[in-house]
């Protein structure tokens, strides 16, 4: 294939986004050089954002024949232009589009170079993704925010279906240094930069704990980790610190269903939990490639099944309910008990009580809020 036609589209980029005036993120201008640009929460994306809210895949701008085009992925939260939830919609100089809760506007630029089909180095992350060489924005600041241990944890219930009683809480955390973001899904984007990953989540696992030890009223609570900290020194090592801190209460710890690639040491990490008096929950089951086979050969305690598959379920059309059915039928055959993530209405809480689910989750039951709100 010669290079006419291994580089297709070619066109001048006269096309970038930017953050509008007063936007949270700081991005001034990113000049869309490949197509298709993809939008979304996935890393190794065209501009990879780490918002909960935003789809791994959420939108993409391609070419067409009219000119350029966006469209929405089949994303959980929608892609709007000009406040207009779209499918597909043409680009237009000027145009706000709102992805989420995330908001870029699209402006013309300058620039030689032609766009490209596909550069899979092309990417962005929290900037224009040009290496510079300069110290990571805002690794100074959140090395200082874990050494004064500046974070507070939120909770969320965790109820009992179908009579809804309050039975746990799953922990979040948020930063709380002045010059960092709240969120934790940009300072673990921070973390990455600078190899404090694993220091990050175990000093938000810490700090829930040392909040609950003295609330007894909350039996059991749920505790997140980051993939990338499951191998890393001294990782069962900080479970067994916290269970020694709240010998009374049951802690589960949640790894991401992505993480879930080796049976073999998904069953050594399951005894290694056993051993500090934990149990093993899956979350986010249901999303990219579900692992069944991991799931039948080494079953957790706790099944979270991701909110897109809860999403508008009162309106779904009967197979997805029926699948839906399926699977938690199949989780409790193995004993295993099911969470429903992102509980919105009474429909959805009544359905999944009506499928088969043990738990539930989301913001009718209630949303994070820090422990003095509970």
């Amino acid at each position: 294939m010669d290079n006419a036609t291994s580089i297709s589209h070619r066109r001048r980029p006269t096309w970038a986004l930017e953050s509008p005036a007063g936007g949270a993120l700081r991005l001034s201008r990113l000049k869309i050089r490949t197509l298709p640009f993809r939008i979304g929460r996935r890393a190794g994306l065209e501009l990879s954002l780490p918002y909960e809210s935003l789809s791994k895949e959420h939108a993409e701008i391609y070419q067409a024949p009219d000119g350029l085009r966006v469209r929405d992925l089949q994303s959980t939260n929608g892609t709007f232009s000009n406040q207009v939830r779209i499918k597909d919609a043409p680009l237009r100089e000027g145009d706000l589009l709102r992805f989420a809760d995330f908001e870029l506007r699209v402006v013309r630029c300058q620039d030689p170079e032609p766009a490209v089909q596909s550069a899979p180095d092309d990417t962005a992350q929290l900037g224009d993704g040009s290496p510079t060489g300069k110290e990571p924005p805002g690794g100074r600041e959140l090395v200082e925010m874990l050494e004064q241990e500046r974070v507070e944890p939120f909770f969320q219930p965790i109820v009992a279906l179908p009579g809804r009683t309050l039975v746990g809480l799953e922990a979040l955390g948020r930063g709380r240094h002045p010059d960092l973001p709240e969120d934790p899904l940009r300072l673990f984007a921070i973390a990455e930069s600078i190899g404090v990953v694993s220091e990050l989540s175990r000093l938000f696992r810490r700090k829930a704990v040392e909040v609950m030890r003295t609330r007894a009223e909350f039996p059991i609570l749920f505790l997140n980790t980051h993939p990338q900290e499951l191998e890393a020194d001294g990782f069962i090592e900080s479970l067994l610190e916290l269970t020694e801190l709240v010998p009374t209460q049951r802690l589960i710890l949640e790894i991401h269903e992505s993480a879930i690639t080796d049976p073999l040491y998904v069953a050594q990490l399951r005894h290694e939990l056993g051993r500090v008096g934990m149990r093993l929950a899956f979350d986010d089951f249901g999303i990219g490639q579900s692992r069944l086979r991991e799931l039948g050969d080494v079953p957790p305690h706790v099944l979270k099944f991701d909110r897109s598959l809860v999403f508008d379920i009162e309106n779904a059309p009967a197979s997805r309910r029926q699948l839906l059915a399926s699977l938690v039928r199949a989780a409790n055959e193995l004993l295993v008990h099911t969470v429903a993530e992102g509980i919105e209405n009474e429909a959805q809480a009544e359905l999944c009580a009506n499928i088969g689910f043990s738990h539930a989750q989301g913001h009718y039951f209630g949303r994070p809020v820090a422990a003095t709100d509970l």
